[in-house]
């Protein structure tokens, strides 16, 4: 589970490959825009999102088009592009 006092979308990993998502608002925040971010997380985890190089499910903070799970995913899997 990923556990922040600041988020507003929580994702839990259940049996892979379901995950239970859940959502709040606080009174400062647009509620509008991250009811409709956690509607387009759950279609990504519905789907299977998890990370094109070591299969570990995506962070809820990554944006909606990001591929890799970290920094190192990336750079390894440019690597491995580069050397084939």
């Amino acid at each position: 589970m990923h556990d922040n006092s600041e988020t507003t979308i929580w994702i839990e990993e259940l049996d892979p490959p379901h995950v239970r998502l859940s959502w709040t608002h606080y009174p400062w925040q647009n509620a509008t825009h991250i009811k409709r971010r956690a509607a387009q997380l759950a279609v990504k985890y519905a789907n299977g999102w998890h990370c094109a190089r070591c299969e570990n499910v995506m962070p809820v903070w990554k944006r909606l088009d990001a591929r890799y799970c970290c920094e190192s995913c990336r750079k390894l899997a440019a690597r491995a592009r580069r050397a084939s």
